[in-house]
């Protein structure tokens, strides 16, 4: 996904460059080098590195806005959203300034930091903030068609990556649309509702049980969290058995989710999602994962356990 967004950045500077339009900032917080370093090369007045002065970077960005230019801001996101929220609510969300606010590392890309570097709250934090426009990408392709659309969106923006080698998930990429939740597999009897990396998991659980049961299990994609896509979601848990999240945060989309079915009556629900604590574990992403019970297996035969 960092690749993925790196290129599209640089393609984008260097259409901007061709059109004479607005010009394009790039500002980093003393980090992404090896990533960016050709726009750094190609770019150098545009490429600006704040240092680790995430709060001043946040606010240079917003006036950088506020003179017309098109602002990119990329960090870490503990670094990027939880130390410079004041900043974010005040000096551009509240002005609803077009700045892109670019997290990398998201749920537990970086799982062998610890929790320091464990974004498990993001969503919740970014939804409390008003006209934030929330992007959760489930492969590079996407994050590559939302580069594209997101100049579409007016006010601000914050998109959540993984880090690299995510797997392309998709095969219709020109049915993404921002705003508009994407059904990857038609199912009648379970929905499962996922969002960013995790959908893998998802599209792999339905896979499975639509083997044992054809066309059983839809698989339902939140890629834009906010706005939330209710219409949709509702359309596809009509006289579904079983609705099913999916997700790499502390219940974000469960909540979601729930909100807009409670009152459709009936309705079993069955989350997978991560405890409201710090997470103590130490490994690989995919070790912290199955120590939560969120992987692919888990998750089949918790599935069948409440169905039978």
């Amino acid at each position: 996904m960092k690749k993925a967004f790196a290129e599209s950045l640089l393609q984008l500077m260097e259409n901007r460059k061709k059109q004479k339009g607005k010009e394009v900032y790039f500002m980093v917080g003393d980090l992404g080098y090896a990533a960016f370093e050709e726009i750094r090369k190609k770019y150098p007045r545009n490429f600006i590195n704040a240092g680790i002065s995430e709060q001043n970077m946040i606010g240079v960005a917003s006036g950088f806005s506020l003179l017309g230019n098109d602002v990119f801001v990329y960090s870490i996101i503990p670094f990027l959203l939880y130390r410079t929220f004041e900043q974010i609510r005040n000096d551009i969300c509240y002005h609803n300034l077009p700045v892109r606010l670019i997290g990398v590392g998201a749920g537990l890309a970086y799982s062998e930091a610890g929790s320091t570097h464990h974004p498990l709250e993001d969503l919740k934090v970014a939804d409390s903030l008003p006209n934030l426009t929330i992007l959760n990408p489930s492969d590079p392709k996407e994050v590559e068609i939302f580069m594209d659309k997101i100049k579409t969106v007016r006010g601000p923006v914050y998109m959540r990556l993984g880090k690299n080698n995510e797997p392309v998930l998709h095969s219709m990429h020109n049915e993404i649309e921002i705003g508009r939740a994407l059904k990857l597999v038609e199912g009648d009897k379970i929905l499962i509702v996922s969002t960013g990396i995790l959908t893998r998991v998802a599209l792999e659980v339905a896979d499975m049980l639509n083997k044992e049961i054809p066309k059983s299990t839809e698989v339902l994609e939140i890629h834009t969290f906010k706005p939330f896509d209710k219409e949709t979601l509702l359309s596809s848990s009509e006289n579904k058995e079983l609705i099913v999240t999916i997700e790499d945060n502390t219940g974000a989309l469960y909540e979601k989710v729930t909100s807009a079915i409670a009152f459709t009556g009936k309705k079993s629900s069955l989350s997978f999602k991560f405890p409201d604590e710090f997470t103590h574990y130490a490994g690989t992403r995919e070790h912290l994962f199955d120590s939560y019970g969120i992987n692919t297996i888990k998750i089949y035969n918790k599935i069948n356990e409440i169905l039978k």
